[in-house]
């Protein structure tokens, strides 16, 4: 069983991280800009204004100065106190009293009508005077509060866009999980009748269920059409077929009563091929109910051990007339299953590993690390030929003149699927071993 992706393994997450990523790049550097202007732009022109015009205040002449502060020019505001705060000169009545602090010696008060956003510098004398040079940033100021709410609300927004997107990614996780995990479900248990949930068919994942469900319970109608033509058929042919041969073996009593030894031949010679005719039939059939994955509703704890032993133990005689010696090494193992398929194939395999075998040859049976192998001594398989041995009806050139209908190894990759393991076919130099790995099955 091919196990569920996380939702931190998925794309959508992946894609989610990226654009936080992203975003998160370019909130620091809009947080940097807005800082940049701010403190670079912002205070530092003004406070550059400000340390100009007391530059230049101060290198005029005491009554020029005097003249300058009592006639300042456009968008500035002075004014000049002695050592108990009188003052002497300026546009201001007195040093503002409601005031905040721009930035570190840099001062921010309103003044004037309609209220003006000043900054503003007081240097002190050596006399006990202080000058206090204010200018007007009004329009400065207004445009740097605009530009801090730009930036906080597009902050918010990147923030919000963050959220949705890994509120999406999850979303989207949610739904092709539901999807993947619907199809692994009929996968496991051939039961087409599942459909995936459909919650909010605004989406287009939704309308892409919505699409898979009319596709499964169109292959569901297809597939019980097939079906029962299957029913029809095990119906019709394996009734005749089964007829004919109890016809045969009346109408070989009869020739026995003759004592012809030709037509009793050739009664036997029909006969056998009736039964081959069946064994596949039966096969076919066999294979066909495994495939659907309906057998999972037999498993029950199987003691994987003591099959194989069974199996060893009804296929030892049919070694012993071979002279094939039949070494094993067996550790004990539990899993969940169906102990009669697993027989047969097991079975299988054996029975393939005895017929390919030369005499006097040897035959190695392990279950170990949870994995079962049959290795013999036999001809081996081509590299060609590994991955079609499994496929109905497929045979080697080195099969074709031994019995058999190309169905036994198609029946053990059937029953080797159904329980979640895979099977190999690996040189053995010489032969070949047949392994079966369980490792995705949980050990009871």
């Amino acid at each position: 069983m091919t196990p569920l992706r996380r939702y931190t393994n998925s794309s959508s997450f992946k894609m989610a991280v990226f654009f936080t990523v992203l975003l998160g790049i370019a909130v620091v550097m809009l947080a940097y800009m807005g800082n940049y202007f701010s403190r670079n732009t912002f205070v530092g022109g003004t406070e550059s204004v400000i340390d100009t015009e007391m530059w230049y205040l101060t290198e005029q002449t005491p009554e020029k100065m005097l003249v300058v502060l009592n006639n300042p020019p456009p968008h500035r505001v002075y004014v000049l106190v002695d050592g108990t705060n009188k003052k002497i000169a300026g546009n201001l009545a007195d040093l503002p009293q409601n005031v905040n602090v721009l930035s570190e010696g840099i001062l921010l008060f309103d003044h004037g009508t309609p209220m003006r956003k000043f900054a503003a510098k007081i240097l002190s004398f050596d006399d006990g005077r202080r000058l206090l040079v204010g200018v007007d940033i009004t329009q400065t100021y207004h445009d740097n509060q605009v530009l801090r709410v730009l930036a906080i609300i597009s902050i918010l927004l990147m923030t919000v866009v963050i959220l949705v997107s890994f509120l999406i990614s999850t979303f989207v996780a949610q739904r092709t999980g539901s999807i993947a995990k619907t199809a692994q479900d009929i996968m496991d248990t051939g039961n087409l009748s599942q459909r995936i949930d459909v919650s909010s068919p605004w989406d287009d994942l939704s309308y892409m269920a919505q699409v898979l469900n009319a596709l499964l319970e169109r292959i569901e109608e297809l597939m019980q059409n097939v079906s029962r033509v299957s029913d029809n058929i095990a119906h019709d042919l394996r009734t005749p077929l089964t007829r004919l041969r109890t016809r045969l073996e009346s109408m070989r009593s009869e020739l026995e009563n003759k004592n012809d030894p030709y037509l009793i031949q050739l009664c036997d010679t029909i006969q056998s091929e009736a039964d081959h005719l069946l064994t596949t039939f039966n096969a076919l059939l066999r294979i066909a109910q495994i495939d659907t994955g309906k057998q999972k509703s037999n498993f029950r704890p199987v003691i994987l051990h003591r099959v194989v032993e069974d199996v060893i133990e009804l296929y030892e005689p049919l070694a012993e007339e071979k002279n094939i010696t039949l070494d094993r090494v067996i550790t004990p193992l539990t899993i969940p299953g169906d102990r009669d398929l697993l027989f047969q194939a097991f079975a299988n395999l054996l029975d393939n590993a005895i017929k390919f075998t030369p005499n006097n040859g040897c035959i190695t049976v392990a279950l170990e690390n949870n994995r079962l192998s049959v290795t013999d001594t036999g001809p081996g398989v081509l590299d060609a030929d590994k991955e079609k041995v499994f496929q109905r009806f497929y045979r080697t050139e080195a099969s074709r003149t031994t019995p058999g209908n190309g169905l036994g190894l198609s029946l053990v990759a059937a029953v080797v699927k159904l329980h979640g393991a895979a099977v190999t076919i690996r040189d053995a130099n010489p032969g070949v071993r047949a392994e079966i790995r369980f490792d995705s099955l949980t050990e009871i």
